[in-house]
């Protein structure tokens, strides 16, 4: 008589399937989180820059005097 392996139980066959879902999950959370800190720093990054553009951190240039204009005052008429 040929052997034949009993059926299995409806455990069994959720069993791979919690494993799975229970080892995903650190890594998705971690991700999360990680991504939630790169969006902070690249927008203290973006606040950072937009106060160098804003001129509160630019030195001062030292610009020289304008030369008179050539034309004299013919084009104020």
């Amino acid at each position: 008589m040929p052997l034949s392996n009993p059926p299995a139980p409806a455990s069994a066959a959720r069993f791979p399937t919690e494993v799975l879902v229970g080892l995903l999950v650190p890594p998705v959370l971690l991700g999360i989180l990680a991504t939630r800190a790169l969006a902070d720093g690249l927008t203290q990054a973006g606040l950072a820059s937009e106060q160098l553009f804003a001129g509160e951190r630019l030195p001062t240039l030292n610009m020289p005097p304008m030369a008179p204009n050539s034309s004299g005052t013919a084009a104020e008429s």
